[in-house]
């Protein structure tokens, strides 16, 4: 499954479970969702009778990443994107101020991003991601 795959897809939800560094072989970044056309699944999930697809994210390498609570986000209407939950900016103040404070690399990097329901994640990277279900 590819990541564009997944930015395409409409009428469900996400929410964040968690971010690690595991520093293994092809992997650097690794994030974990939980995906439902129920938003009431992801918020009692565990429950064994939620109807909840687990999806591990790993990036081969990355520049930056962002995890911010849902409450502390500000929309902005300049920014342009694809995608409902899974997003890839065409335009975006988080690129341009990582940007303007590093010194990135002249290559062709890519802001991906995840809307879940409490959390926004925010990914700078080049390379194609890897995506798995885990359940």
């Amino acid at each position: 499954m590819k990541f564009e795959d997944l930015v395409i897809e409409k009428g469900y939800d996400i929410s964040f479970e968690g971010i690690l560094e595991p520093r293994t072989k092809g992997v650097r970044l690794r994030i974990l969702v939980n995906k439902s056309e129920d938003l009431t699944d992801l918020l009692i999930h565990p429950d064994p009778n939620s109807e909840v697809t687990t999806l591990q994210i790993d990036f081969p390498n990355y520049v930056t990443y962002s995890v911010i609570y849902d409450d502390f986000t500000i929309w902005n209407d300049d920014e342009g994107y694809k995608g409902e939950a899974f997003r890839i900016y065409e335009k975006s103040s988080y690129f341009d101020f990582i940007r303007r404070k590093s010194t990135l690399p002249d290559k062709n990097l890519k802001h991906f991003s995840l809307a879940c329901i409490e959390h926004k994640v925010d990914i700078i990277s080049e390379y194609e991601l890897i995506i798995s279900k885990i359940n």
